[in-house]
């Protein structure tokens, strides 16, 4: 740091490249908080995790038994644990589990919530009530709503061959997309186009739509790269795939499949990257996953984040698939992630009912550092002084 630091005085490095370096610094250096712990208020597990944007404050946390909880992240009270400031009650939650949650794009005054009972859900943040309901006839997988978008349209995933799109002003379903051979499991906004919409579905395609033509589906990515766009044979993944994330930039497109394969995509060419992730990853239920990626102007190389089955988060470099980090401390199957790319902060949720936060470590407090130097320690102070003798 104290070198950056001379190259900025001297003039030879600018602003936005120290910020980089300093960001780059403390992304690949997370580790288990020891300042942040939420307070356990789930009864069962959590589902999903969202942050606000605005001013990246608000955590919106979801659980398997149909309720919401709210937490202040600048709450700077002299206590670890971390209680919610807002709680859906008993009274208003869902009926089954909450799939997915999203905060209102412009506004944190409003979060919408997808569920297994087959309703998405307009909550008013103030009340912590639903301002109206969404009867959807299917179970729903996963909802998305815009970040860039003037529409105000809600993407879902349900438990059948179409992507239902609902519209916050008319509180009407307006539109569906046919095209899936079989349930939609995954849905994505493009963040740099507010008319391109991303699904996934159990027949293992990935399909791209521009919700403004009639003959929406513009492309069916084939992890082959096949040129035919929207050949019949065109496969994303083997099987069903549960999770779609997009870069910060739009530039790429991540997707997550049930066959345990992590893929990129050219979002303008619509081709596979053929970035080899490795095969440390698991991914075994239907249920929709949330991966997060760090911000393309705050870190190089960016990261991609990843929840897996087997109780851990894997960070990979996005570009060339390289394993970076193994965040374990979960004692549950990880559901989902979310980043906090202000603070280089990131929050995973699992089924074990708890929400963990991952922080940059100090060199001086890393667990790992401080165990080796007490072994040292240890190994010296019972070091025999008649060996010490016979090697003289």
């Amino acid at each position: 740091m104290f070198a950056y630091l001379k190259r900025r005085e001297r003039g030879t490095l600018r602003p936005v490249e120290f910020q980089r370096a300093e960001s780059t610094k403390m992304a690949y250096s997370l580790g288990l908080s020891l300042d942040k712990e939420f307070a356990h208020n789930h009864r069962g597990g959590v589902t999903s995790l969202k942050l606000e944007k605005f001013e990246q404050r608000y955590l919106l946390s979801a659980g398997a038994d149909g309720r919401c909880h709210i937490y202040d992240l600048a709450d700077e009270k002299p206590r670890r644990q971390i209680e919610p400031i807002a709680s859906i009650s008993r009274a208003d939650k869902h009926a089954f589990s909450i799939s997915s949650v999203s905060w209102f794009p412009f506004d944190s005054g409003a979060f919408l919530t997808s569920s297994y009972d087959g309703t998405i859900r307009v909550w008013d943040t103030n009340l912590m009530q639903a301002a109206f309901v969404f009867d959807m006839e299917a179970r729903v997988y996963c909802q998305a709503i815009s970040p860039i978008a003037t529409h105000t349209l809600v993407a879902s995933a349900i438990a059948g061959a179409h992507v239902r799109l609902c519209d916050l002003k008319s509180c009407t379903n307006v539109h569906s997309l046919v095209g899936h051979k079989g349930s939609v499991l995954s849905v994505s906004w493009s963040p740099r186009d507010e008319h391109t919409l991303y699904s996934g579905g159990t027949d293992g395609t990935l399909r791209v739509w521009d919700i403004r033509r009639a003959n929406a589906c513009l492309a069916s990515f084939d992890q082959h790269n096949n040129k035919d766009k929207l050949a019949e044979t065109n496969r994303a993944h083997g099987r069903g795939i549960n999770g779609l994330t997009p870069s910060s930039d739009g530039r790429f497109l991540i997707s997550l499949g049930m066959d345990e394969k992590i893929r990129l995509w050219d979002t303008t060419t619509y081709t596979n990257m053929l970035v080899n992730y490795g095969t440390l990853w698991r991914n075994r239920f239907k249920a929709y996953m949330g991966a997060a990626t760090s911000d393309n102007n705050d870190v190089w190389p960016p990261l991609l984040y990843v929840p897996s089955d087997d109780r851990e988060v894997l960070v990979y470099d996005l570009m060339n698939g390289s394993l970076k980090r193994r965040l374990r401390g979960a004692y549950g199957r990880v559901t989902c992630v979310e980043k906090r790319t202000a603070f280089q902060e990131l929050f995973s949720g699992s089924t074990d009912c708890e929400i963990l936060a991952w922080a940059p470590i100090p060199p001086q407090r890393d667990p790992a550092l401080l165990q080796e130097q007490a072994d040292e320690t240890f190994m010296d102070a019972w070091s025999s002084p008649e060996s010490s003798e016979g090697e003289e």
